[in-house]
């Protein structure tokens, strides 16, 4: 077979690109690149690691076990790990390889700088399968969540930064390694809480794409919103799955995107397109608060459990909705046109729940101030008894989904939750936030939510590189604390946002916002103040329910529960102990 460049084969309406050369030996076989590689078993979990699709991870977790299967599109060896820091080193990883009698090669390793990994005295991860297929090489193998050794990294709930890297050639041995070069790469994953994939989407299933117009991207930060009109359904559909789409060339401009629910539009709003906080915008465009879907930088599909979706095509379900896209371009790069969006799978199935989804956290205004130099500083928000006893039903609800936000300063957020003065486990916790990777955390066990209960979001923020404040708001720039949680079944509270009132200064909020801007930040003692008087200071939470367009608003200190939460201590032990 003698050919240039690349062959494109129309195989049953797909195309197959074959990489070829003018000469090719026995030991190169052509590698066919598909979009996404089979498996070998059932797989609960996927991600592409790196952007051209040349390396797929697939996993499954089991009680105090995780499986883990990749392929890569390469005949020489395959690293995989786990980094708590995004780099190479130091990291705990795997190094394998298919030798050329079809036996594996297959290491425990950890890195500790710019040289080949070390192979680890305790060999904790565990060969199942290897081999090399169309697609290159696949490599299963499986490892304790905890493997108690200080050379491997727990596997938690926090998000993990997961590295790769690959060659075409194998190695002579470990210790004479080709450098990988730029095949290598890093992504971060929620290992225990990521979306469940779906085993296959219904035939019936109808697209829904919502995708903005045409839209240059020339500001440093710019909040875009169009209009749109979901397609009419002669009956009631649930949502069962929203995925992005996104150009590649937009990848790194689009920071999140939300479709929310316009009640007061009609036909003759849609593909109106503005800018979402100008103060010439429609009002009836302004009651467009209602999110329905979020997605934000790093996140993928997300599929809904079986037993729940999204309604559409019932007499109050979303006729309309608005597209809202946050891009950050602070390089004033020009020349980029985008046409982001959503695609949504509406199913005609029916499932026992309409979801639901509810903002809680720290209002976005400017009164959310963080200051300079601070390593570790805490911004809490309160969603008080009585929003929930007004905005909930009888039987309560049910959360299955949570996701936490921050901008470029978050590094940890907590979604807390309160009853009777007993807090419980946390409905999320990440204590390694990653602004470059947001994605909805789908819960291990649903979380009853009674009325009378209470929600506290906690975000920690490293400012220790700023040399003035930030305070809260939209642009990338400037600070979030956010946790939006889906749950069922469907009510008509959609938000609890709290705001500090600074009353320990004045019993004026605004002059006591006025008189902070003339703080001496460089000053630790002031620092440290300040963080004091946001934990005494009386909070102002607004929410809505049980009618949707009414807001409630209550003024208190936020409590410390009387019986704070403790995670249980855990030991471990080197035994491998499948489940």
């Amino acid at each position: 077979m003698v050919c240039n460049g690349f062959s494109l084969i129309l195989l049953l309406g797909l195309y197959k690109a074959y990489e070829c050369s003018d000469a090719i030996d026995s030991a190169q076989r052509l590698i066919p690149v598909y979009s996404k590689p089979v498996p070998t078993s059932v797989f609960q979990h996927e991600i592409q690691l790196d952007p051209d699709g040349n390396f797929w991870l697939f996993w499954n977790v089991s009680g105090t076990n995780i499986t883990f299967e990749t392929h890569v599109r390469t005949r020489g060896y395959v690293g995989f790990g786990l980094s708590q820091n995004g780099k190479m080193f130091p990291s705990d990883v795997i190094v394998g390889w298919i030798n050329s009698d079809g036996s594996v090669y297959f290491r425990d390793c950890h890195t500790v700088g710019n040289v080949v990994p070390k192979v680890d005295s305790n060999q904790n991860w565990y060969l199942i399968n290897g081999f090399e297929n169309d697609f290159g090489t696949v490599l299963t193998f499986t490892r304790k969540l905890d493997t108690c050794d200080e050379d491997d990294i727990v596997i938690n709930d926090d998000t993990i930064r997961s590295i790769y890297s690959y060659h075409e050639e194998d190695p002579i041995s470990m210790t004479e390694m080709p450098w990988h070069g730029e095949n290598r790469g890093a992504q971060s994953v929620m290992f225990l809480s990521s979306s469940k994939s779906l085993a296959s989407i219904p035939k019936n299933s109808i697209k829904v794409d919502i995708v903005t117009p045409p839209y240059s991207i020339h500001l440093a930060d710019t909040r875009h919103c169009s209009l749109h009109k979901i397609p009419q359904l002669t009956k009631k559909h649930h949502m069962i799955r929203y995925e992005p789409l996104i150009p590649k060339e937009s990848l790194t401009f689009v920071h999140h995107i939300v479709i929310s629910k316009c009640p007061d539009t009609s036909d003759a709003d849609v593909g109106s397109t503005y800018d979402c906080f100008s103060t010439s915008t429609p009002d009836r465009f302004m009651t467009c608060s209602d999110p329905v879907v979020a997605w934000a930088v790093g996140g993928l599909a997300f599929n809904m459990p079986e037993h729940v979706g999204f309604a559409f095509g019932e007499a109050d379900s979303p006729k309309y909705v608005k597209l809202e896209i946050h891009y950050s371009n602070p390089s004033m790069k020009s020349g980029i046109v985008d046409r982001s969006g959503i695609r949504m799978f509406l199913s005609p199935d029916i499932r026992q729940y309409d979801a639901a989804g509810m903002t809680l956290g720290v209002n976005p205004n400017p009164t959310h101030i963080i200051p300079p130099y601070q390593k570790s500083f805490v911004s809490t928000s309160y969603c008080n008894p009585q929003c929930t006893e007004k905005g909930l039903p009888d039987t309560g609800i049910s959360i299955f989904g949570a996701f936490q936000h921050a901008h470029v300063l978050g590094r940890a957020i907590k979604t807390r939750h309160i009853r009777n003065g007993r807090e419980l486990p946390p409905i999320a916790e990440d204590k390694t936030y990653d602004f470059n990777y947001q994605d909805i955390r789908t819960l291990k066990e649903e979380r009853k939510v009674k009325r009378g209960d209470s929600f506290m979001v906690e975000c920690t923020y490293d400012s220790s590189k700023k040399n003035e404040s930030t305070t809260g708001g939209m642009s990338t720039g400037e600070e979030m604390c956010i946790s939006y949680i889906y749950y069922y079944p469907r009510t008509n509270m959609s938000f609890c946002l709290a705001s500090p009132l600074y009353d320990k200064i004045s019993n004026d909020s605004e002059k006591a916002f006025e008189q902070l801007k003339d703080w001496n930040w460089n000053d630790q003692n002031v620092r440290q103040q300040f963080q004091e008087l946001v934990n005494n200071s009386t909070y102002n939470t607004i929410c809505n329910g049980p009618i949707k367009l009414e807001s409630n608003s209550y003024k208190t200190v936020i409590p410390e529960p009387e019986y704070p939460y403790h995670k249980p201590s855990q030991s471990c032990g080197n035994s491998m102990g499948m489940n």
